[in-house]
């Protein structure tokens, strides 16, 4: 087992879990407009420049990026303007999500019951938890796909395979919800739930500080 890493791992671990962004395999059936949005949604601030988002999405050529964050600004979904890039502290033309409810999130409040777990949010929370163990145990080079790193911390032995599984089933939800408009019922949320309860339980014996942290960095309580 590789030892966690020195205080230098610690401060790229906030950074990572501050401003980690989500995986780039997640993005079955999206336009490259959407993909934008959603590496936005991902960044703690909502905000980049288009630098930044160059190296997120790997949309090529910037000018290509540029284009794209100018007609989402026309539709109003959201701002640019120069300022200060919260993942380069550098001063540059900054693309700003607009405050709107994620689409996903949209689409679970009009069929879920009032206790459903929020997919998009659990989906998120787990892959900078996953993110977190990585920084933790093996460095900086995170894999670009949560779908990679959790296998990949399944093999390192760093997430048992019951718990990785768990993960794979949310995602996997998740990405039926967003991509292909699959409706998050009662069914849906039950597996949903189970799946979080089974993670959960094991991170809060197993990686608590981190369970606790990532519950910080996204603004909910792990439970």
């Amino acid at each position: 087992m590789v030892q966690s890493t020195s205080a230098a791992g610690d401060v790229a671990l906030r950074d990572l879990l501050m401003h980690a962004a989500q995986p780039l395999d997640d993005t079955h059936g999206m336009t490259e407009s959407d993909l934008v949005v959603q590496c936005l949604e991902a960044i703690s601030d909502r905000r980049c420049c288009d630098d930044c988002l160059v190296k997120k999405t790997r949309i090529r050529p910037r000018s290509q990026l540029s284009r794209l964050c100018r007609e989402l600004a026309d539709q109003g979904k959201l701002t640019r303007k120069r300022g200060k890039c919260p993942l380069g502290d550098h001063t540059k033309m900054l693309n700003t999500l607009a405050a709107q409810p994620a689409r996903a999130a949209r689409r679970t409040a009009k069929s879920a019951p009032a206790d459903t777990l929020g997919i998009e949010d659990a989906w998120r929370y787990i892959d900078r938890f996953c993110r977190a163990i990585w920084v933790k145990h093996l460095g900086n080079d995170t894999p670009s796909s949560l779908a990679e790193a959790i296998t990949a911390l399944r093999d390192e032995e760093l997430v048992p395979p019951h718990e990785a599984n768990m993960m794979h089933t949310i995602r996997s939800l998740r990405n039926m919800v967003v991509h292909e408009d699959v409706n998050f019922g009662e069914h849906e949320n039950a597996i949903a739930r189970a799946a979080w309860e089974i993670i959960r339980a094991w991170a809060e014996r197993r990686e608590r500080n981190l369970w606790s942290a990532t519950s910080t960095m996204c603004g909910r309580r792990a439970a």
